[in-house]
């Protein structure tokens, strides 16, 4: 991939942006159950509140449905997201199904998934220490949301289905996309800049835009979806560990331990990337192999 294959046109960028388009349709079809659903066992309350936002309802009024919610978005998109990735790869690549499959290596992905899970603790300890939770509206509630109830629940959505939707979207076809009309720094930026932009409040927002830059880079360097998914699914899983456990409000309180966090998880991060940037041409080559 590197010379673009398609000309930056508003056609082709229609075309990048599509699947952004089919998450949207995908999670709104989603809330609408949802909806549904809570009105039976609400006693038609939520439709009659007249709210103009269903997420936003749900958020505030039923904040342990949520997880349920990404769930089913997640059950729907990942199928579709996975086909269309398929699909992608076969026009763009020649890969099939079986080739899809076999590029990983041992060693470099455990540096990478290291350094992702090292710069998601770093990151979330560095954004909830500052002001900023307080100045980005629905960031509390989203948290209440996503961090209340059953944590095996947590753990398969927040952990698992959401980062295979989010990588498959975000990285596989919105980047892969991107990437065949532009280099692959701007691609990198305006793909992590979507991906904030989807997560609706300035904390996350900041948090998505930089682990964005990371994931992407993952996925450039070792041109497949299966390690930057890894990774994505090892951070968020770390993050939900020590947020449930406490960890995290630990370290908050104690200003001198929270800051020496934040510099040992950052260093580390950098560490084990720059170890996952010196391996990774092996693999790379290995991919190139298969087209």
């Amino acid at each position: 991939m590197e010379e673009s294959r398609r000309s930056l046109t508003a056609g082709n960028l229609v075309h990048a942006c599509a699947p952004l388009a089919l998450y949207y349709l995908i999670s709104s079809a989603a809330s609408f159950i949802c909806m549904q659903i809570l009105a039976l066992e609400a006693g038609f309350a939520v439709l009659e509140s007249g709210s103009g936002d269903v997420y936003d309802y749900i958020l505030q009024e039923y904040p342990g449905k949520i997880l349920q919610m990404v769930l089913l978005t997640a059950a729907v998109a990942v199928p579709a997201f996975g086909w269309l990735y398929y699909r992608d790869l076969r026009e763009r690549e020649r890969f099939s199904f079986r080739n899809m499959m076999i590029v990983l290596e041992v060693r470099p992905a455990a540096w990478a998934m290291a350094g992702s899970v090292c710069l998601a603790l770093a990151l979330n300890l560095l954004l909830l220490a500052s002001p900023l939770p307080d100045w980005s509206a629905g960031f509390e509630q989203t948290q209440e949301a996503l961090y209340q109830g059953n944590i095996w629940m947590e753990l398969a959505v927040s952990g698992v289905a959401a980062a295979v939707m989010e990588e498959l979207l975000m990285r596989g076809l919105f980047y892969g996309r991107l990437r065949e009309m532009m280099e692959s720094g701007r691609a990198v930026f305006w793909s992590a800049l979507a991906f904030a932009m989807c997560h609706g409040n300035l904390v996350q927002g900041i948090y998505a835009f930089l682990m964005g830059c990371l994931l992407a880079c993952l996925k450039e360097r070792f041109r497949t979806i299966w390690i930057p998914i890894l990774a994505h699914m090892c951070a968020n899983i770390a993050v939900i560990f020590m947020s449930e456990s406490g960890g995290m409000d630990f370290l908050l309180q104690r200003p001198f331990l929270a800051i020496l966090a934040v510099l040992a998880g950052g260093l580390t991060a950098a560490l084990t990337l720059l170890l996952v940037w010196a391996s990774g041409q092996s693999v790379s080559e290995r991919t190139e192999r298969y087209k």
